[in-house]
């Protein structure tokens, strides 16, 4: 369906919504500076100085189709009593248009420091109904790297989206370039990100370079060398021996390299219109 310029802006309860401008850049930086943040979306923010670039790159993105789709991502800041001076950005929810089909995709992100209080559930919720309401598409899908970020997956089933598919990894991946800088990022990550358990490292850092090879970013053998070196050197590692270090980056990378299919969500305007039944 052809889309239209909207001037409205989606409503919660906790959040308030607005438009990316270049000012957000720093704080926005400060959101991508978690590990913990990015490891489930294609980012490189390893230094300070990585992170502010990485903030300006989405913005400039996720503000790309608002004045030809009429839609976009918006910054998302904490609802706070009126006339209080605007809060700090901590996160991001919004719509952007694919090159794998005319549906748009949602995407949506949190500050660490707000994840387990539903708002990403919240912040989706009313993305959703406001692209319905103001009639920017009749549907909307969700592509999901399943065994690295499962909450993302309940969120979606929470929001009545249906698992519609699978899109294999290299058709995900906008260009080479990105992979390697985010397999890049990865291996640090590895070597010497935060991380909020180890051995959940020990399987995020490497399965996400494993779909990154898949898609033929990086020699396969080098890729595990580099790997097995940085898992060696991180700050948590003490009390892991190195041969389980070993056998869990192995399987973890040969599971990437093998299990290289993303889920995709779908949920149409008709079944959100039934859902909000339900919902009431």
């Amino acid at each position: 369906m052809e889309t239209k310029p909207s001037l409205s802006s989606p409503s919660s309860k906790r959040l308030e919504f607005s438009r990316f401008t270049d000012q957000d850049a720093p704080a926005f930086a400060y959101v991508l500076s978690d590990p913990e943040v990015t490891r489930s979306i294609m980012a490189k923010a390893t230094t300070p100085e990585q992170c502010l670039e990485c903030a300006r790159q989405r913005i400039a993105w996720h503000n790309s189709t608002w004045d030809t789709l009429g839609y976009g991502v918006w910054a998302l800041r904490e609802r706070l009593s009126e006339g209080a001076p605007a809060g700090p950005i901590i996160g991001w929810c919004g719509l952007i248009a694919t090159s794998h089909g005319p549906t748009p995709e949602i995407l949506y992100g949190f500050s660490r420091a707000f994840w387990g209080s539903g708002l990403a559930t919240e912040a989706a919720s009313a993305i959703i109904e406001w692209a319905f309401d103001e009639n920017i598409c009749d549907g909307i899908d969700a592509v999901i790297f399943g065994p690295l970020n499962p909450g993302s997956s309940a969120v979606a089933l929470k929001l009545g989206m249906t698992r519609s598919g699978t899109m294999r990894f290299d058709e995900f991946l906008p260009d080479q370039q990105l992979g390697r800088d985010v397999l890049d990022y990865e291996i640090w990550r590895l070597q010497d990100g935060a991380c909020l358990d180890f051995r959940s490292l020990l399987f995020q850092a490497p399965f996400k370079s494993g779909l990154l090879v898949s898609a033929g970013v990086a020699d396969e053998t080098d890729t595990l060398a580099a790997l097995l070196a940085a898992a060696k050197q991180h700050p948590d590692r003490a009390g892991i021996a190195e041969a389980e270090i070993n056998a869990m980056v192995s399987a973890s990378f040969a599971r990437g390299l093998k299990e290289c299919d993303l889920d995709v969500y779908h949920v149409s305007r008709t079944n959100w219109a039934e859902g909000r039944v339900n919902r009431i």
